[in-house]
């Protein structure tokens, strides 16, 4: 064997190895989100709430703080009006970035809203299509009750489904 093939076989096999831990990775992100995805919204719509009004307690205080530092370089305090100015740039700074921040978690919300909804539908859409081979099953069985109580419940779900549906159509449309 060369030292080349040796070398590429090395090579193979640990880029192999990362991409399988990779694959494990997203794939727990995945469920995680999957199993979350609602908790995450209202986190964010939280966090997007307390980020807009930090921003605007602070835009409110940069601009204070810029009109008492004119008014106070105006009657010769240059040094409080300094201090004052410094005050202004961090309340306007602030503002700023809150306002990223707020915006960020807006994004987030709606993606998570979108997910937690499109996760919803495909489950209860899953869930009849067990329930209507479970209808059939018992059917084979001769047990008509069950059948009919199996087809109710997947008749709910593709219900739950459609409408499920129907809103994750407009989200997507919101969203273009």
């Amino acid at each position: 064997m060369s030292y080349f093939s040796s070398i590429g076989k090395k090579i193979s096999s640990g880029v192999h190895s990362l991409g399988q831990k990779a694959r494990s990775v997203v794939k727990k992100g995945v469920k995680v989100v999957s199993d979350h995805a609602s908790q995450i919204a209202d986190v964010s719509g939280k966090v997007k709430d307390i980020a807009g009004g930090v921003s605007k307690v602070a835009g409110v205080i940069g601009s204070g703080a810029a009109t008492l530092a004119a008014g106070a370089a105006a009657i010769g305090l240059e040094p409080v009006a300094v201090g004052l100015g410094g005050v202004a740039a961090l309340g306007k700074g602030t503002q700023a970035l809150a306002s990223g921040v707020e915006a960020v978690a807006g994004k987030v919300e709606k993606v998570a809203r979108t997910t937690d909804t499109a996760i919803k539908t495909a489950r209860a859409g899953q869930s009849a299509y067990q329930h209507g081979e479970a209808a059939i099953d018992r059917m084979r069985k001769g047990n008509i009750m069950g059948a009919i109580d199996e087809g109710k419940k997947a008749v709910s779900d593709v219900e739950t489904a459609a409408e499920g549906a129907g809103k994750l159509k407009k989200q997507i449309q919101r969203k273009k």
